[in-house]
């Protein structure tokens, strides 16, 4: 990543934290593997208590909004409860868990 793409996660963390209190925060794929093509976007597994009770379809949109994302980015949003589930089958978070980049622990 280069600068304005640091400059940029280092704004989407802090807004973030200030607005969902995540327990963790993980960059996965392309951008993780810094084998990233110019128009690749970000992902993210971000995981929050203040999920809990929103449905799984409407975090993301919710997460855009309050952090005003202003690039490319994919976001998986879990409860804790959730995430570790999700870590333990076969698929994008046990892959992303295993490959990807923790930002916030």
């Amino acid at each position: 990543m280069g600068f304005e793409a640091d400059k940029k996660i280092r704004k989407f963390l802090t807004s973030l934290e200030r607005n969902f209190s995540p327990i963790k925060v993980i960059l996965f794929g392309s951008r993780a593997r810094n084998d990233w093509l110019l128009e690749s976007d970000y992902d993210f597994i971000l995981v929050s208590e203040k999920f809990s009770g929103t449905d799984f379809l409407l975090r993301a949109g919710a997460v855009f909004k309050k952090c005003g994302v202003r690039f490319a980015a994919d976001v998986l949003c879990y409860t804790p409860e959730e995430f570790k589930t999700k870590s333990r089958e076969i698929g994008v978070v046990r892959e992303a868990v295993r490959t990807g980049k923790v930002l916030i622990r």
